[in-house]
């Protein structure tokens, strides 16, 4: 049974990396057939059967799967290996098919069909003091109550009119479900789209005014959105258009920290005033934050950092894990121009 799962799985894997390539060379093809259509299709099937569960499936999906390809095969070791490369060829097979096929579509500025500005110093001062005077006038009403399900639910509805607005297919309803604390924490990462689970998933030991942004990040990845910096960057655009100022307020929170830590590298002194200065709401939100962060022991770091930017970059995203930054340059050009963002066709 594991042999003939093998061929098919390799046989598959063949047919995998000839479509990838065929949506590399043929943009239309790749958004009117996989884009705009197969995985539309993906995504309204699951979205409105398991998704409604209110668990997180990759507490289903993981054990069911590995029970399938590994199940009655512990009598031997070549039993196993053969039924765990089975699981692996599957894996990879299934990773593509309901979402990987995605990272054919580039950089954010082909996607978005947007102009890249050139920024320096100047812009980095101005921005991080403009957004700091942000932060701070939102500050009082982001103490609102927390409804995890409910600002799902605002962020979804602000990120498909979004999307919508660029011509970006949005047929699903993408969940965000939650992870044990430390499950992401421990590896540095507040959240995760796991398309074998086709779900966005974040750490619940996360500070709960990061969220938002974060459900929002992860939220653009289910609609089918790979590159980092323009997950962000929608996440950064559907919180901004939602009433309720705890959301409004994590995205704006998001961005100053990324602002932060360039204006910081090049006016350290400009920075300590600054940070002393900002109030005490936000002085304690960001000490929540790394507290909340520090609860975790970070595991292996050098390694997990090569391997994630690896693999960004196998997949495209030349920036690998500074990707995440380049937010920055896509505001920026968004604000010289809002109206020029709209899916490549």
């Amino acid at each position: 049974m594991n042999k003939k799962r093998i061929k098919v799985g390799i046989l598959t894997f063949g047919i995998v990396l000839i479509l990838n390539a065929i949506f590399k060379q043929f943009d239309a093809f790749y958004l009117n057939f996989y884009l705009k259509g197969a995985f539309q299709v993906i995504r309204v099937v699951f979205d409105y059967s398991f998704g409604l569960l209110p668990i997180s499936m990759i507490y289903v999906i993981v054990p069911l799967f590995f029970y399938y390809f590994l199940n009655k095969n512990f009598s031997n070791w070549k039993s196993f290996l053969a039924g765990l490369g089975a699981a692996l060829i599957w894996i990879v097979n299934l990773f593509y098919i309901t979402w990987g096929f995605n990272y054919t579509q580039g950089s954010a500025y082909k996607l978005l069909s947007m102009s890249r500005v050139q920024l320096d110093s100047l812009y980095i001062q101005k921005a991080f003091e403009d957004q700091t005077k942000i932060l701070e006038s939102l500050k009082p009403g982001a103490d609102t109550a927390y409804h995890f399900y409910t600002i799902q639910g605002e962020i979804r509805s602000s990120q498909e009119q979004l999307l919508q607005n660029w011509d970006f297919p949005t047929a699903g309803r993408v969940q965000v479900r939650k992870l044990l604390p430390g499950m992401l924490l421990h590896f540095r990462t507040s959240g995760i789209y796991i398309p074998h689970a086709f779900q966005g998933h974040l750490d619940k030991g996360l500070y709960y005014k990061q969220h938002p942004f974060t459900i929002a990040h992860e939220m653009a990845h289910g609609y089918g959105i790979t590159d980092e910096s323009v997950c962000n960057f929608v996440a950064y655009l559907t919180c901004k258009n939602v009433d309720n100022p705890l959301i409004r307020y994590s995205a704006e929170l998001a961005y100053w920290r990324y602002l932060a830590k360039y204006y910081r590298y090049y006016f350290p002194e400009e920075y300590k005033v600054i940070r002393e200065g900002l109030s005490a709401e936000v002085q304690n939100d960001l000490a929540q934050i790394n507290a909340h962060i520090s609860k975790y022991k970070d595991w292996m770091p050098a390694l997990r950092d090569l391997m994630y930017d690896n693999y960004l970059k196998t997949h495209g995203v030349k920036a690998g894990i500074r990707s995440y930054d380049q937010m920055i340059q896509l505001i920026a050009s968004y604000n010289l121009d809002p109206e020029a963002p709209t899916l490549r066709r």
